[in-house]
């Protein structure tokens, strides 16, 4: 069986960020067939952990949590319902201001979070339908790091409505 040293370069571009893989191995002809693993370098997700914003076609768990972001006032006209913070973990990884704006139309409530972070701003629309106790999020836009990305899961608060964690999945 013939041996040969085989490097391999592999380059992804993500929104303007790049992460470069160089690999070097002794290989024998026949493991050349074998499919390529997924990216170690963060759990599967491009860009590694320095960076776990950007993500890959797949979808990804992310889980978002926003503190402060209502003071209090019962805002039913989409005006600001609070400021606060949020931090995200994941694949997503980013923490910053959060600034919650709240509607409320018969028996549904819509909550928007707009979550600016070092890495970029990120949208999240909260339905709660209060008639059958649902709470579902959606991504509904990015700058930055987070342009392109899509995202849905749930939303649950705390008893006073101080704390809202979302949790689901995103992808490109």
């Amino acid at each position: 069986m013939r041996r040969t040293t085989l490097t391999l370069i592999v380059l992804v571009a993500l929104t303007g960020l790049a992460v470069a893989a160089v690999s070097s191995a002794s290989t024998q002809r026949r493991e050349l067939d074998k499919p390529p693993s997924q990216c170690p370098c963060n759990g599967g997700l491009l860009g590694g952990p320095e960076d776990a914003s950007v993500v890959a076609t797949s979808s990804h768990q992310v889980k978002v949590r926003i503190t402060g972001a209502n003071n209090g006032q019962e805002v039913t006209n989409g005006g600001v319902a609070g400021i606060g913070r949020f931090s995200a973990a994941g694949a997503i990884t980013d923490n910053g201001t959060a600034v919650a704006y709240r509607t409320l139309k018969a028996a549904l409530i819509t909550l928007r979070f707009v979550n600016a972070g070092a890495k970029g701003t990120i949208t999240f629309v909260v339905k709660i339908d209060t008639n059958v106790g649902t709470s579902r999020w959606t991504i509904t836009s990015g700058t930055k790091a987070y342009k392109g990305l899509h995202g849905k899961g749930i939303e649950r608060e705390n008893v006073d409505y101080t704390v809202s964690t979302l949790t689901g999945t995103v992808w490109r």
